[in-house]
């Protein structure tokens, strides 16, 4: 396993016997092996253009009822037409400048390649690899992302050290976290930082999650996401590599000690700390309605404005405030975060319990206490709060898939197999089980930033 702090790996044991990950990935019950090589990286990538999705995804054509007018519409993007309800399709996509983002769309997506990376996702790996080609960066470059960070800049090094930490860790981000990334980059820039990688993450969950196979070349992803202008040949993944990169083990993957030549391994996650009990969460959201938050607030009347004007009276979260700092994206994303809470057609005590396991996993505070107001509106007590899922033989088959495969999928999507979504199947509409998955992808968005910003609990209760 991988300590997250410094560059360099350090070997201690792995969190993958939880999840019996040991052993050879051919077994349909078994996650799929991360690559350790940039070559074998490639063949991963090459070779997922003919993976099996883990929900049915009919092949593209002009006549597609997901793509009407033949727009350049990817693989992600069909799967979200065909399984989301409209409202929850691209909300947490935000296409277009924000007038108070500052980063470079190359240096964010560096950051995406870094998540996708160290989560395993190989679909969203493969878009990062083309949009990084597409934006002139050589091969070499690339491959630094995973084997030399001492190419790039101190700034460039520490964001991508955060982008690690907060993927693989979010539990572990603190106040130092924070202060170090502020010493190359403005508070503004800190929490674009933090609002891409918290996006990226919930991204992975879903094409992850899902197995999405990979296009089978980058002419459809380059259009969408508009650089097709500078469309190349990405008609391959199988590119040479360099003699300095070759054969080397990722420093960015979920890895622990890998054997010379050994071209892949189960996924190696850091270890997280015993799920919390009730009095270590009531004594974390005490503390949590009294820290301040590590980044500023926008100010309430100012944040307001850039919401609906349907939007609930009262006081506004501490978490929309934040977001109000990116006057067009930030209201995007909670507006999204509004419409999961409210559409589609899972019901809100499942959507609420996500929501609670998915926080306590992440020891995320913040969101744990909004999960357990949303719980207690529901009318659950304290009790039922805390022990909903604890006792399996008190649970349905469907809710003991569902809980499982949250908690699996709260780690990382690099745990997950094609049997967790196969189980979801026999209990669950193919609709539902996107829903759900599309829900534990807002908790990793929600739980990597509100806790990662420090932001104050309110009195939810």
């Amino acid at each position: 396993m991988c300590r997250l702090y410094r560059w360099r790996i350090v070997a201690v044991p792995c969190l993958v016997t939880a999840f019996s990950l040991v052993g050879l990935a051919t077994q349909a019950d078994e996650a799929p092996l991360v690559p350790v090589t940039r070559e074998e990286m490639k063949k991963v990538l090459e070779q997922s253009k003919k993976a099996k999705p883990r929900l049915p995804l009919p092949a593209a054509d002009g006549q597609d009822s997901t793509n009407p007018g033949n727009r350049p519409v990817v693989n992600n993007g069909r799967m979200r037409q065909l399984y989301l309800p409209p409202e929850l399709r691209g909300a947490d996509f935000f296409r277009g400048p924000d007038p108070a983002m500052t980063l470079t769309g190359t240096f964010k997506t560096e950051l995406f390649w870094i998540v996708s990376r160290a989560n395993n996702c190989i679909y969203c790996l493969g878009h990062q690899e083309i949009k990084l080609a597409s934006s002139g960066l050589s091969e070499d470059q690339i491959a630094a992302l995973d084997l030399n960070w001492s190419q790039f800049s101190p700034a460039e090094q520490a964001a991508f050290a955060f982008t690690r930490q907060i993927t693989l860790a979010p539990h572990t981000v603190n106040d130092d976290s924070i202060a170090e990334l502020k010493k190359h980059f403005s508070e503004s820039q800190v929490l674009e930082i933090l609002f891409t990688v918290a996006n990226n993450n919930a991204t992975n969950r879903w094409t992850g999650g899902l197995a999405i196979p990979q296009e089978e070349n980058g002419s459809a992803l380059l259009r969408a996401v508009g650089q097709g202008a500078t469309l190349r040949n990405f008609s391959t993944f199988l590119t040479p590599t360099s003699e300095q990169f070759a054969g080397r083990p990722s420093k960015v993957a979920p890895l622990g000690s890998v054997e010379p030549q050994q071209q892949s391994a189960p996924a190696c996650l850091p270890p997280r700390p015993d799920s919390p009990s009730r009095e270590e969460i009531e004594t974390a959201l005490t503390a949590c309605r009294k820290r301040p938050p590590r980044l500023t607030l926008v100010e309430e009347a100012k944040a307001r404005e850039l919401l609906p004007d349907d939007w609930p009276k009262g006081p506004l979260p501490q978490y929309v405030r934040l977001l109000a700092h990116f006057p067009k994206a930030g209201p995007a994303r909670v507006i999204s975060l509004r419409a999961a809470a409210e559409k589609g057609a899972l019901s809100p005590r499942l959507k609420a319990q996500i929501a609670w396991i998915a926080a306590r996993e992440d020891r995320a505070w913040y969101a744990l206490g909004h999960a357990k107001a949303r719980l207690k509106t529901l009318g659950l007590d304290e009790q039922e709060i805390h022990t909903f899922d604890k006792d399996s033989t008190k649970l349905s088959p469907a809710e003991r898939s569902a809980f499982a495969l949250v908690r699996k999928l709260a780690l990382s999507p690099a745990l997950v197999t094609d049997s967790d979504v196969a189980e979801l199947r026999t209990h669950f509409k193919d609709q539902e089980v996107a829903e759900l998955i599309y829900h534990v992808c807002n908790a990793a968005f929600f739980n990597r930033l509100t806790e990662a910003a420090g932001l104050q609990l309110e009195d939810t209760e």
